[in-house]
């Protein structure tokens, strides 16, 4: 059964709620780990909010939302977007049991939300949060979007062909610094967005020998394992 969390799912249409509950509800995220969706209501713009929560058998349903996000949809296939608000790395269980989610979980719950964004849609996800604060430092001294750790998690998802940082906050309707990722078309545009990206990467490890060496460690495997596997896609 799908509850309601905080606010009231009545403004939702039944549409929107059975499309995220086929994509997520009850979605295997690991061995004996699953994603369990609840609903909120419809905002500005028509972005419907949703709430996803751990399901582990060992420990049962966090008590509070892992991923917040708004799912929203346009005119044109195209115009689809799911923007996560908020991620919490730590989930929180009945008896104030605290577990950090492992990287392999945290990518395969994005992935799993990524599966909503249609060709040429967007994910749009924040790097605010303290769980994202490499990826804020990286993209502060100027890497790029697709060697960050965040980054690299969106392209892999299949929202990665082009990057577009938001990194201004100013609250209320500009909400948090967030990362733009776009799905891929299935065209020709979609190679040349790849070159620009390899181009930009290839740049990168150039002069990236000078940041800090907690910063190299993390982007740098990160732009190759992206440039290797953009020249194999499109046999460069």
């Amino acid at each position: 059964m799908i509850r309601t969390y905080r606010t009231s799912a009545g403004s939702i249409s039944q549409k929107t709620t059975e499309l995220l509950s086929q994509h997520l509800h009850h979605k295997s995220v690991g061995e004996d780990i699953k994603l369990s969706i609840e609903f909120g209501s419809v905002g500005r713009g028509g972005a419907s909010l949703f709430f996803l929560f751990l399901d582990v058998n060992e420990y049962g349903l966090s008590d509070l939302p892992v991923i917040t996000a708004t799912y929203g949809s346009g005119f044109f296939s195209d115009s689809n977007w799911v923007e996560v608000l908020n991620y919490n790395r730590k989930a929180v269980f009945p008896s104030e049991r605290i577990i950090e989610i492992p990287e392999v979980i945290e990518i395969a719950i994005f992935h799993q939300i990524a599966s909503l964004v249609t060709s040429g849609g967007k994910l749009l996800i924040e790097y605010d949060s303290p769980d994202h604060r490499l990826t804020a430092e990286a993209l502060s001294l100027g890497v790029p979007p697709a060697a960050t750790p965040l980054g690299g998690i969106m392209l892999s998802a299949g929202c990665g062909v082009k990057f577009i940082n938001h990194d201004f906050a100013g609250g209320g309707r500009s909400g948090r610094r967030k990362l733009i990722g776009l799905r891929e078309r299935g065209d020709q545009t979609d190679r040349m967005l790849s070159l620009s990206m390899i181009k930009e990467l290839e740049n990168f490890l150039t002069w990236s020998k000078d940041l800090d060496w907690l910063i190299q460690s993390k982007t740098r495997p990160i732009a190759i394992a992206t440039i290797t596997m953009l020249k194999e896609k499109f046999s460069l």
